[in-house]
């Protein structure tokens, strides 16, 4: 698995930034979508060209990102809603 590089922190601090907003309620859903999608999915993603497709690659960044679309629409895991209904949502 691909392991933290230095690199990576520039681009997490960020991503902070923006923290409040991703989890900001009065923000709609398609605003704080399209947030994610062109700051922190780029921010995760930078440097992933160079990366060897596999599954454990794939696995490494569907986690996290999942973990933070979770957290966006404040649904927790006991609620039982699947990773495909949230990306539906």
């Amino acid at each position: 698995m691909q392991q933290w590089r230095p690199e990576f922190e520039v681009y997490a601090n960020k991503c902070k930034q923006l923290l409040p907003l991703l989890n900001n309620m009065d923000i709609s859903l398609i605003v704080r979508g399209r947030l994610y999608s062109s700051c922190v999915r780029g921010s995760m993603l930078h440097g992933s060209e160079t990366w060897p497709i596999g599954k454990e690659n794939d696995v490494a960044v569907q986690q996290p990102e999942m973990r933070l679309v979770r957290w966006m629409c404040d649904v927790k895991l006991q609620d039982r809603v699947t990773s495909k209904r949230l990306r539906d949502m």
